[in-house]
């Protein structure tokens, strides 16, 4: 899939007569100035292919693009970054994605256990490894509500690991 990046492309422009040292105070079109503070630094739109994939949530797909990952076999499992700073996240505070290790229901794909637009949506997310038991035939899982419950009777494991992703929810229905 093909996501595109963009960014305003502004001119750039400068003032002269005055020095940072003479500053006026902020008026009302001093003000529009500073929230646009930065916008003339910006590239030009640019395209780009990035590693984004269909994952679930609530039964219905969304698109989520892996950009960064730690600790490093994090970062190596989903063909993302090496992101050390993620070190200081602690994934109980994250909402959880899943992923299924091991035999899986043809059209199995990673289940998200937020999107944007639910309260405890993040970008960030603590990486649930979930496995069938064996005996058990895999189907298609879709929630993690399906998860959480399978698990409780039993018929798969989830379990939570200390790797932390960055991946972004790109497209929701």
């Amino acid at each position: 899939m093909v996501v595109a990046l963009a960014a305003a492309a502004c001119g750039s422009s400068s003032s002269s007569g005055s020095s940072p040292s003479h500053a006026a105070a902020p008026t009302a079109s001093s003000s529009a100035a500073v929230s646009a503070l930065g916008a003339r630094s910006l590239p030009a739109q640019t395209s780009q292919t990035l590693p984004a994939f269909p994952a679930y949530y609530d039964a219905h797909k969304d698109v989520v693009v892996v950009s960064d990952g730690y600790p490093k076999p994090a970062a190596v499992m989903f063909h993302a970054n090496y992101a050390p700073s993620l070190s200081v996240v602690r994934p109980a505070t994250q909402p959880a994605w899943y992923i299924v290790r091991g035999p899986a229901a043809s059209g199995q794909l990673a289940v998200l256990g937020s999107e944007p637009g639910e309260s405890d949506y993040s970008p960030l997310w603590r990486t649930v490894i979930v496995k069938w038991k064996p005996g058990v035939s895999p189907v298609v899982l879709t929630s993690d509500n399906m998860i959480l419950a399978l698990a409780k009777k039993g018929e798969l494991t989830a379990t939570t690991t200390p790797l932390v992703v960055n991946a972004t929810v790109v497209s929701t229905p």
